[in-house]
């Protein structure tokens, strides 16, 4: 694998976990922050001197709102790109794709029907607890549930085990 997909996998990683560690590392370093000032009775020399409580407050609330900015910018622009890096070459480099399992598939497969599969196994070409079901006008008309379904082939058609078709 090239170098260069490396470092952009590392600077996506470090993206994805910042975003997800960055508030309760602020939150840890605003309590101890506020917490020292308190111990050494700062805070009671600040209110004590004539200060509003307010202006105490004013650093607090201008970085507050500067940390959200940047952190709901982040959150919406450059996490989901680094997301989909991350996960591209995980999925490209790192996890066989014979060996992938996917789970909990829905799928709307045509304007009136959608299915529902629990696991799929794609080396097997088989999936658990599929649900097919069909609506005219959105009013469910049938619904058909297999305890398993697998593709056949050979064939060319799915067949269905332990199955139920509930005509409404």
């Amino acid at each position: 694998m090239p170098l260069s997909s490396i470092l952009e996998y590392y600077i996506d990683f470090t993206w994805y976990f910042a975003n997800l560690l960055f508030p309760i590392f602020l939150f840890l370093s605003v309590i101890w922050f506020t917490s020292k000032l308190a111990n050494n009775t700062e805070i009671i020399a600040i209110l004590s001197s004539g200060i509003s409580f307010f202006r105490y407050l004013r650093p607090f609330l201008i970085s507050a709102l500067i940390i959200a900015v940047f952190s709901f910018l982040t959150g919406m622009f450059i996490v989901p790109k680094s997301n989909k890096g991350f996960n591209d070459f995980r999925y490209k480099y790192l996890v066989k794709k014979e060996a992938r399992n996917t789970d909990k598939v829905y799928l709307q497969i045509n304007e009136n029907e959608y299915i529902y599969v629990n696991s799929y196994d794609p080396v097997r070409k088989q999936a658990s607890n599929f649900t097919l079901e069909h609506f005219e006008q959105n009013n469910l008309k049938f619904k058909i549930a297999a305890r398993r379904i697998r593709w056949i082939e050979k064939d060319s058609i799915f067949r269905l085990s332990g199955y139920k078709k509930k005509d409404i």
